[in-house]
C-alpha cells in the first residue's frame, strides 16, 4: 500500500511537470491551478512543486520558473493553513483564494520596471486558474478515489479529460529520435476506448486529436483519427474480442485510412508512434486495463430486484415472528404486548434495515473480471452496510458454460479484492449454477465461541428441569441460555423449555432483547399466576467486537476467567414468571481472546457443601489448567459430584464458553 501511494504521488508529479511545460501564447494558465488541486487533494506537494518548477523551466525560462514558482509557493503556504482559516473541504472558496493570489502576483509583476501592465492577461490568468483548480481537483479526486467513476459522473469525466488535455499539450513532440506526443496520444485513445467504452474513447479522440493538430500544425489529425476510431468501432461491433482483437482492428483501419487519405499517418514518425503505443498498450498490466460496463454506473441498488427481495424477506421475518407469538400464546391470558411495545418493535425493525452503498468501480470491475476468467457471468453486485457498519455483499451470477463453480470460490475472489474477510451467509447458494441466483456474503466476525455443556438430573429416573440453548442469532451474535424450571421433572422442564423456545424465536426474528424478555416474563406470569417460575441466565456475545451482554432473572452466579483472574457476576432479581413487571438485571462486559465464561444453574452451586460457594468455584477454576471448554466442564462436574457424594441438591447444568480469535 505504501509503495502504491508513493507511485501515485510520483504520477501526479509527472502530471505537474508536463502541465508546467504547457505554455500557450507565452503564458501557462494551467500550472498554478494544477498545483493547487494537487495540494487540495492531499498529494505530495514537495515533489509536485519541484516537478512543476522543472516543467516551467523546460517549457519557458528561468524567469517563468521564478514567476510561477513564487505564486505556487504562496498558494502552498496559504493552503497549508486551510484548517486555521476554515476553508478545508470548501473547494470553490479555496479556488477563489488561489485565483486571487494569481491576480495579485500578475499585477505585482506588471509593476516591475520594464514590464508592461497587461490587464487582459491578469484577468485571463485569474479566471483560468480558478477554473483549472476546480476542474483539475475533481479529476484528481476521481483518479485517487475511484478512477472508473469517469463513466458514471460527468463532472469527474470532464475533470479527468481536462487534466489529461493539459498534460498532452505539455508533452513534447519528440525527445531526440523518440516520438513522444503522438505515441502518448495514440496510446490514450486505445486505453480510454478499451477501458471506459466507446463513448469516453470518442470524446478523448476529439479532444486529443485537436490538441495534436495544434502541436503538429496540421488540422488533419482530428478528421483522420475520428475516421479511424469510428471505423474500428463499427468493425468491433461484429467482432467480439479482447485487447489483442482491438489492436488488430485498430492497426488494420489505421493502415487503410493512411493509405486511402492521410499520408502523414504512414510517415516514419507516424509508424514509430503507432507501434510504440501498441507495444505499451499490449504490455500494460491487466489491472490497469480492467474494463467497465458503462451501464454499471446507472445500476440503482435500492431500486434493484435484489434490494427489494432483501426488504421483503425482512418484512416476512417480522410478520412470521408476530404469528409465532400469537401461536405460542394462543388460548392464554395474553402476551403483555401493548401498542407502545408494538411501535417500538416496528421502529427497531426499520432502524435495522440496511443501507445500500456504492462499491468502488475499480473493485467491482476487478471482481467481475476475475470471475469472468472462471466462466462466471455477473449480472450485478449489491453492497450494503448494516447499522453496525458491517458489509454484506450480494452477487447475482451464473456460470457461462462448463462445470458449476463453488460459491466459496466467489467468496475468496471478493474477499481478496475488497480486502475484507467474508463468509457465506446461511441463506446463500453453495454453488453458482447455470441460472442466475444470489451468492450472499457477510463480513467475517473477529471472534468465535467454543462451548461445552454438561447437564445432570437430581434423580436418575426423572427428567431435568434445567434446559439450555446455544446458537447464533442475527448480526453475528452468539446466544447462550440456561433456564431452570421450579422443582424437578416434566413440569419444570416444560416451563424452562417454553421460556427458552420463545426467547430464541423472538431474538432470531430480530426483536429487541429487553422487549423479548418482557414478553416472556409477562406471558409466564399470566399463565402460571405466580405459582410456577423459571430462572433466566442469558449471555449474548457480539462476535465482531467481543462485547457481551449478560441478562439475569433469579439466575446463579456467572464466572469469567481471564488468565489468573476470576470475576463474579451475581443477580438478586426475581425469576421469570413471578410478577408481570419483574425486572431483569443486565450488564455489559468486554471479552478478550482466551477468556472463559462459566454459566451454571442453582443446582450446581447448591451442591457445593462449603459456605462460600463462589470462592470454592474460583479456586476450582484457577487450579484447573484446562485450556478447552470440554475439559473445564468435565472438571467442574466431577468435582461437584465428588463433593456432594453424587447426591445433588437440585438439577445441575454448566455451560463453558471460550472466546477465541478468528483466523
Amino acid at each position: 500500500m505504501i509503495f502504491k501511494d508513493k507511485l501515485k504521488g510520483f504520477g501526479f508529479a509527472v502530471v505537474a511537470f508536463l502541465v508546467g511545460n504547457a505554455f500557450v501564447y507565452g503564458i501557462n494558465p494551467f500550472i498554478i491551478g494544477c498545483f493547487a488541486a494537487i495540494c487540495l487533494a492531499g498529494e505530495n506537494a514537495w515533489l509536485s512543486f519541484a516537478a512543476a518548477t522543472a516543467g516551467l523551466f523546460v517549457g519557458g525560462s528561468v524567469y517563468e520558473a521564478l514567476r510561477y514558482g513564487i505564486s505556487m509557493l504562496v498558494v502552498w503556504i496559504i493552503l497549508g493553513f486551510r484548517d486555521s482559516i476554515n476553508i478545508r473541504g470548501k473547494n470553490i472558496l479555496s479556488a477563489l483564494i488561489v485565483s486571487g493570489i494569481v491576480a495579485i502576483a500578475e499585477f505585482t509583476s506588471g509593476l516591475i520596471p520594464g514590464s508592461d501592465m497587461d490587464y487582459f492577461n491578469i484577468g485571463v490568468m485569474s479566471v483560468m486558474t480558478f477554473a483549472a483548480t476546480v476542474v483539475f481537483l475533481k479529476g484528481i479526486q476521481g483518479i485517487k478515489d475511484d478512477p472508473l467513476c469517469i463513466v458514471t459522473d460527468n463532472e469527474t469525466a470532464f475533470g479527468v479529460l481536462a487534466l489529461f488535455s493539459a498534460l498532452l499539450y505539455g508533452v513534447p513532440l519528440s525527445v531526440g529520435s523518440i516520438i513522444v506526443a503522438q505515441s502518448f496520444f495514440v496510446f490514450m485513445i486505445l486505453f480510454t476506448w478499451y477501458k471506459f467504452g466507446f463513448g469516453i474513447g470518442l470524446v478523448w479522440t476529439v479532444i486529443s486529436s485537436a490538441i495534436m493538430g495544434v502541436k503538429a500544425g496540421s488540422t488533419a489529425y482530428l478528421s483522420a483519427f475520428l475516421v479511424i476510431v469510428l471505423s474500428a468501432y463499427a468493425l468491433q461491433i461484429f467482432i467480439d474480442g479482447g485487447r489483442l482483437m482491438q489492436v488488430a482492428v485498430f492497426l488494420l483501419v489505421y493502415y487503410a485510412v493512411g493509405f486511402v487519405r492521410y499520408d502523414m499517418l504512414l510517415s516514419d514518425d507516424g509508424i514509430k508512434a503507432l507501434y510504440s503505443a501498441l507495444l505499451v498498450f499490449m504490455l500494460a498490466p491487466s489491472k490497469l486495463l480492467l474494463r467497465v460496463d458503462e451501464r454499471a454506473g446507472y445500476y440503482d441498488p435500492e431500486n434493484s430486484p435484489e434490494w427489494g427481495r432483501l426488504v421483503v424477506n425482512r418484512v416476512n421475518t417480522l410478520a412470521d415472528a408476530f404469528k409465532r407469538i400469537e401461536y405460542t400464546f394462543a388460548g392464554e391470558a395474553g402476551s403483555g404486548i401493548g401498542f407502545n411495545d408494538v411501535g417500538g418493535i416496528i421502529e427497531n425493525f426499520t432502524n435495522r434495515l440496511n443501507e445500500a452503498v456504492p462499491m468502488k468501480k475499480t473493485i467491482e470491475a476487478a471482481i467481475v473480471e476475475e470471475l469472468s476468467a472462471k466462466e462466471v457471468l455477473v449480472k450485478n453486485i449489491l453492497l450494503i452496510k448494516n447499522r453496525d457498519e458491517r458489509y454484506e455483499v450480494y452477487i447475482n451470477a451464473r456460470v457461462r458454460r462448463g462445470r458449476l463453480v463453488a460459491a466459496d470460490t466467489v467468496r475468496k475472489i471478493v474477499e481478496d479484492k475488497m480486502k475484507v474477510k467474508l463468509m457465506l451467509k446461511d441463506e446463500s447458494r453453495s454453488i453458482v449454477s447455470r441460472n442466475y441466483d444470489m451468492i450472499c456474503l457477510i463480513e467475517k466476525p473477529d471472534f468465535k465461541c467454543k462451548t461445552a455443556v454438561r447437564r445432570l438430573s437430581r434423580y436418575e429416573d426423572e427428567i431435568s428441569g434445567d434446559n439450555f440453548y446455544i446458537g447464533d442469532i442475527p448480526n453475528g451474535q452468539k446466544l447462550l441460555l440456561i433456564a431452570d424450571g421450579m422443582g424437578n421433572g416434566e413440569k419444570a422442564s416444560n416451563d424452562s423449555i417454553r421460556l427458552i423456545d420463545t426467547l430464541e424465536e423472538l431474538l432470531n426474528a430480530g426483536f429487541d432483547k429487553d422487549i423479548s424478555i418482557k414478553i416472556v416474563n409477562s406471558f409466564l406470569a399470566e399463565k402460571n399466576k405466580g405459582e410456577r417460575f423459571s430462572t433466566l441466565d442469558m449471555l449474548i456475545v457480539d462476535l465482531y467486537t467481543g462485547y457481551g451482554r449478560i441478562y439475569k432473572q433469579g439466575a446463579a452466579t456467572t464466572f469469567v476467567k481471564r488468565g489468573e483472574w476470576i470475576e463474579y457476576i451475581k443477580s438478586t432479581s426475581l425469576p421469570v414468571g413471578i410478577t408481570p413487571d419483574a425486572a431483569c438485571e443486565k450488564c455489559m462486559k468486554k471479552f478478550y481472546s482466551d477468556d472463559m465464561i462459566v454459566m451454571v444453574s442453582d443446582g450446581l452451586l447448591e451442591s457445593i457443601i462449603f459456605e462460600n460457594k463462589e470462592d470454592y468455584m474460583k479456586e476450582l477454576m484457577l487450579n484447573n489448567k484446562a485450556f478447552e471448554p470440554d475439559e473445564m466442564a468435565d472438571e467442574i462436574i466431577e468435582n461437584v459430584k465428588s463433593l456432594s457424594g453424587n447426591r445433588l441438591k437440585d438439577d445441575a447444568t454448566v455451560i463453558v464458553c471460550k472466546i477465541v480469535k478468528s483466523l
